[in-house]
């Protein structure tokens, strides 16, 4: 029998094991969710309260990038949250809020909040936010409904506090009083009346009065004389208890029938301006005539492709928003002078580029009402349903697309040519009365949305017989790389075996780095390209992990262009060539702050691609025999028809460029 390593001889009594606290039993208690992660991403803990606040367990998903998947349904949204996971939580221990839908489909603003442990695993907490950001946002559109109104108003109004101190007066009082607010929050709002008047403010009890308007009659004193106004104190707030401001509005007095029906046709108004704006979906700007924004309305849901803030007001549109700057100097003269109504487009780049559409029209007053529509969203589904249609119909697979009574209802020219018959009579008829020709196999997919089906596609394929069915290529190419990349295992194993001297363990490493450069460069099927930044990111890993570095995705940051590929005859040189230059950085120990290598590939303009390869903060390239491990690099620059060049001539340690030209065809 042999004990446990660690493990004591001696029994364990009993009662000093009942004493032992069930630690996972505590953590399901607390009311934040908690996952506990290993260095390696490994699911150490969730508890209770994590697979309650989402529907999902971690484990259930196979890992926190499943789990996140599983709760992203839109793709797009999906991978900025995964990207943002790694990135900004798992690197850098940073706190961030995703909008997530559970199980239930129901969505919810969860902040991660994360700690660095001593095994470079993380604590990772989970809070459900949705209610406290919901508050934010009303409080937020608040301050914005009640500035407009205060700012807009055509009443008089002046914002006064407890002690009778101006704090504020909008536009039309100033006109009204003849004053500057500068002027004004220098004096206090008794002096702005006839002392009489100003006696009876004082026996109303200032500004700390009831929770009840009261209206009357008070003479405005003005730097010209007195004027009789309407005079209306409206206490700021709801409680019972003696209010800290007041509004003091002032209007001109006139007939009183005709003030009340002023009064109700302006609040039908209002309540019809406030329904519009709550209703439409779209951002409002009013612009005055030398481009400043005066005010806006934001849109009732927030926009992720533009976000106006209050800093907005007051600043030139060409300054917040720089391209609704320039289409606004295009058309201003046609808006204001010929009052013409413009309608115009703006668009973005990209995969993900935005779209709005603009309407400019002149409101009065030499001021410009502009309406912004986001169209991201349908350009976004027209996009999408232009990729989804031209895959279908120039897919190599035969397919079908069946309306959920069975009917064919598109049919690409794969399945026309499998079933011997055109695309149009094959979209006139049900599935299930079609023939199918023999040694042909339909499979089907159903197509679901919001718990409603939406029919199915069906794939067909031809069948081989079980004679005749050779052995899948992927697993011929798997098998035949998997033997080559055991056969260098046993070459590098035979390094072990050589005398342990430094310079001989620097020459382990060495030769390590580049059979490994070879195993990595090998494709695993019979395409003649490999993909260019999982041959980087894999390269890195083996590197970081001979010259004990940890994880290659830590100490080396590797960016660019997804879709580059290195043909399959320069994959090997190329493969040895950049094992080099990552060696050359992170064998050596440098201490410094961040990723020790930065590594960016881009296409370059002339064909083929371009590699930047930058060394952190602190770092440079260390050569141990400068005149061998040149000679390395030339050798391998030549093998693959490049050329590799300080990015700095006057520096030449800190970046060099390599590029990579297209292989003939």
């Amino acid at each position: 029998m042999f004990a446990a390593p660690g493990a004591s001889h001696h029994p364990v009594p009993a009662f000093a094991a009942a004493k032992t606290p069930d630690w996972t039993s505590v953590l399901d208690e607390l009311p934040y969710g908690l996952v506990l992660l290993g260095a390696k991403q490994e699911l150490r803990h969730e508890n209770a309260a994590c697979r309650r606040l989402t529907g999902h367990g971690i484990a259930e998903q196979g890992g926190v990038e499943g789990w996140l998947s599983a709760l992203c349904p839109d793709p797009e949204h999906r991978e900025k949250v995964i990207q943002s996971w790694r990135e900004e939580i798992w690197r850098n221990q940073l706190t961030r809020t995703f909008t997530l839908r559970t199980a239930a489909q129901k969505p919810k603003e969860i902040e991660f909040r994360s700690s660095l442990l001593r095994d470079g695993g993380i604590t990772l907490t989970l809070d459900d936010v949705t209610e406290v950001r919901r508050a934010e946002e009303s409080l937020r559109h608040g301050k914005l409904k009640f500035r407009a109104l205060f700012t807009h108003i055509r009443a008089g109004a002046v914002l006064v506090d407890r002690t009778g101190r101006i704090i504020d007066a909008n536009p039309a009082f100033l006109a009204m009083g003849g004053r500057t607010l500068k002027e004004l929050r220098q004096a206090t709002f008794s002096g702005l009346l006839h002392p009489d008047d100003a006696l009876v403010w004082e026996r109303m009890g200032g500004s700390d009065g009831g929770g009840e308007p009261a209206t009357g009659e008070a003479r405005l004193r003005m730097p010209t004389g007195e004027r009789r106004m309407r005079w209306t104190r409206c206490p700021v707030g709801e409680s019972p208890e003696p209010s800290t401001m007041s509004i003091q509005l002032f209007e001109p007095l006139e007939s009183e029938a005709l003030a009340e029906r002023v009064k109700s046709r302006l609040r039908t108004v209002a309540r019809k301006a406030q329904a519009l704006l709550n209703a439409v979906p779209d951002l409002i700007l009013l612009i005055d005539e030398d481009g400043t924004l005066a005010d806006f309305a934001p849109p009732p849901v927030p926009w992720p492709q533009l976000v106006p803030d209050d800093s907005w007001r007051g600043r030139p549109a060409a300054e917040v928003w720089p391209v609704l700057g320039d289409l606004l100097e295009k058309c201003r003269r046609q808006v204001l002078d010929e009052t013409r109504t413009v309608h115009a487009g703006i668009r973005g780049t990209g995969e993900g580029g935005f779209e709005f559409s603009t309407t400019f029209s002149s409101c009065g007053d030499g001021q410009i009402l502009a309406v912004v529509r986001n169209r991201s969203d349908e350009r976004a589904a027209r996009e999408r349903e232009f990729w989804q249609g031209t895959a279908f119909e120039r897919a190599p697979l035969a397919m079908l697309r069946l309306d959920p009574q069975g009917q064919v209802v598109k049919a690409n020219a794969a399945a026309a040519s499998l079933l011997g018959r055109e695309t149009g009579a094959l979209e006139k008829g049900a599935f299930s009365s079609m023939p199918l020709p023999p040694g042909v196999a339909a499979e089907f997919l159903a197509l679901e949305q919001e718990g409603k089906s939406r029919g199915a596609l069906v794939f067909l394929a031809s069948q081989p017989t079980p004679a005749s069915r050779p052995e899948p290529v992927a697993s011929v190419n798997e098998r035949r790389q998997h033997g080559f990349r055991n056969q260098l295992q046993l070459v590098t194993s035979l390094f072990s075996l050589e005398p342990q001297s430094a310079a001989a363990r620097e020459a382990f490493l060495k030769w390590q780095v580049r059979l490994r450069s070879i195993a990595q460069a090998c494709p695993g099927d019979d395409t003649a390209s490999v993909w260019l930044l999982p041959l980087l990111r894999n390269l890195a890993d083996e590197v970081c992990s001979l010259a004990g570095r940890g994880p290659g995705r830590r100490e080396v940051i590797a960016t660019g262009d997804e879709s580059l590929v290195v043909e399959a005859q320069t994959a090997p040189p190329f493969s040895l060539l950049v094992g080099e230059l990552m060696r050359l950085v992170l064998a050596a120990r440098q201490p410094g702050p961040g990723p020790g290598l930065y590594v960016d590939a881009r296409p370059h303009p002339g064909g083929g691609f371009r590699l930047a390869v930058r060394p952190g903060a602190n770092r440079t390239f260390v050569f141990t025999d400068r005149e061998a491990e040149i000679e390395t690099l030339e050798l391998l620059v030549e093998q693959i028809q490049g050329r590799l060049e300080p990015a700095d001539a006057g520096n030449p340690t800190k970046e060099w460029v390599l590029v990579v030209p297209r292989s003939p065809c």
